[in-house]
């Protein structure tokens, strides 16, 4: 019930923003599916796909898939992400909007809705920008309770080669002490990242560096949650060219 709503819902604003709205389409390849420096495919490579849809207002509608692997656990292959927001402004640019995260197939209780909030400010010509975003889940990824994560991202486009350096902090937080598990079971951890990105031809490369403080607390069998530090190397393409 909660997947058919949220599909419903996607698709009525879809249908409302699709008049002179610019459709993106970007496939991406990568050797893992790191979310939040956990593992979402048992450290293993993925296969992911947006399309979106924006308007010149800001409003922007679109999904995302990937596929998954959880481990021994709810019967998941895929996830499908329906998002909307709203994006306004040019040295300060403001963001916010709502994903609805599902898995088609697995046990409903994974699925979950997040808000977000956050502003990126371009410096210096746009060769650098700084940005902060805070996402909150009633309902966080079956846990049945709050779930906050803030995030702090920047980059910058160095003078060789077409190279940008680009560096990520993030903090996943609710109600227990750092490392523990409150009732709800969520953990509270930091994850971080540092990496390079070249553009070449219609492709772009990411590779980075990837680590938490979780010290392995939440892997499971098989490397299913796997939150070592590990590199990890992606590839994409956005349509039209």
């Amino acid at each position: 019930m909660k997947t058919a709503t949220a599909l419903l819902a996607m698709i009525g604003l879809l249908a409302s923003a699709a008049a002179g709205a610019a459709v993106e389409a970007t496939i991406t390849g990568t050797t893992d599916y790191d979310f939040r420096g956990v593992s979402q495919t048992a450290d293993d490579p993925a296969i992911q796909g947006d399309v979106s849809l924006s308007t010149e207002q800001g409003l922007y509608v679109g999904i995302w898939a990937s596929n998954v692997d959880f481990g021994n656990c709810c019967d998941e292959d895929y996830e499908v992400d329906w998002y909307a927001g709203f994006s306004a402004g040019e040295t300060i640019e403001w963001d916010a909007g709502i994903v609805y995260y599902s898995y088609p197939g697995a046990d409903e209780s994974l699925e979950y809705t997040e808000i977000y909030l956050g502003g990126t400010y371009y410096g210096d010509e746009e060769k650098w920008d700084v940005g902060v975003k805070q996402w909150f889940s009633p309902d966080w990824f079956g846990y049945s309770d709050e779930g906050w994560y803030s995030e702090l991202n920047a980059s910058y486009s160095l003078p060789w080669w077409g190279l940008g350096l680009t560096g990520h902090y993030g903090y996943t937080w609710g109600h227990g002490p750092k490392n523990n598990t409150d009732d709800s079971g969520l953990d509270e951890y930091a994850d971080w990242s540092i990496g390079l990105t070249k553009s070449l031809w219609h492709l772009d490369f990411d590779l980075r560096w990837v680590d938490t403080d979780l010290d392995g607390d939440l892997e499971v069998s098989n490397g299913a949650g796997t939150n070592d530090s590990r590199a990890i190397f992606s590839v994409s393409t956005t349509f039209p060219w």
